[in-house]
């Protein structure tokens, strides 16, 4: 038989080590919580936020005033969704927008290739009056004018001070890549350049990274959730494809690490609480007998 110390004993370390698991798991459910409610926090934005499309990249003045014009007519027939109808206005707006402003801002960059009597190829910036300087010639501003436009704006700009000439233009799509990268930072790329490629582009991937859930966003949107990167990747798709604009990041996230504090915390736990039951098993059975 147990003496009447013994079970008092191991109730004791039982009810202890009960406090004690139940302090430490206190501690887990309010790291748990704090972490719940800084995702909350941050995907409140993203989800109320939402893109609005303002057409193809490339399109031209005729497909987007076309696009304009079927969604007048969509709207007017009505009948839809009021969320529906929304988007189409905010759709509408956008390309307008787009319409009247044009697609160059303040630090946008693209390539300039000339052919003359020879192949001249050179750089081009936006300068903040949206005008651009090329071959020390008169500036040529670019307000107004979509991508679509650019090639036909430079070579009548061109021609108005050289003969039998052409020029050919590729706009360049500015970003910022982050994150497991060896030299994070903003580059400029070519819209038909794969996005896998960009990783390279600083300097390749670092040992923890974790290609396979890139993510591409705008401001507080993700345009590219980690999910969908590995098909698109494998897909080999353009930044054009995927609608990645300047002023986009492109983060690579690094491989998640197992938190070997809290495992060898929650095994303590457990093996406690199982150390101090199996001690109460005993005193009970030795007690009936």
């Amino acid at each position: 038989m147990v003496s009447s110390q013994e079970p008092q004993g191991a109730v004791r370390d039982c009810a202890a080590l009960v406090r004690i698991g139940r302090g430490s798991l206190t501690v887990l459910v309010r790291r748990a919580a704090v972490m719940l409610l800084v995702v909350g926090l941050s995907a409140g934005p993203t989800q109320a936020q939402s893109i609005v499309a303002a057409g193809p990249q490339r399109a031209s003045r005729t497909e987007l005033t076309a696009r304009v014009a079927d969604l007048e007519q969509q709207i007017a027939r009505g009948g839809g969704k009021p969320d529906a109808l929304g988007k189409m206005r905010q759709e509408m707006d956008a390309i307008r927008n787009r319409l009247l402003a044009g697609d160059f801002r303040v630090g946008d960059r693209f390539v300039v290739t000339i052919r003359q009597d020879s192949i001249r190829s050179d750089t081009v910036s936006v300068r903040d009056s949206l005008k651009v300087s090329l071959l020390n010639l008169p500036d040529v501003s670019l307000a107004g004018v979509l991508r679509a436009e650019l090639d036909d704006r430079m070579n009548a700009h061109l021609a108005k001070y050289l003969r039998n000439v052409d020029a050919r233009t590729n706009v360049l799509t500015r970003i910022s890549i982050l994150g497991a990268v060896v030299r994070p930072g903003f580059y400029y790329a070519a819209p038909d350049r794969p996005i896998a490629d960009l990783v390279m582009l600083a300097g390749g991937p670092t040992l923890n990274a974790d290609l396979a859930q890139l993510e591409v966003s705008r401001g507080t949107t993700k345009l590219l959730r980690a999910k969908e990167s590995r098909r698109l990747l494998k897909e080999g798709r353009t930044l054009e494809q995927l609608d990645v604009q300047s002023g986009d990041d492109v983060r690579i996230p690094e491989k998640r690490k197992v938190n070997w504090q809290l495992v060898v915390q929650a095994f303590f736990i457990l093996s406690s609480l199982m150390f101090a039951f199996v001690n109460f098993l005993r005193w009970y059975y030795d007690r009936q007998e």
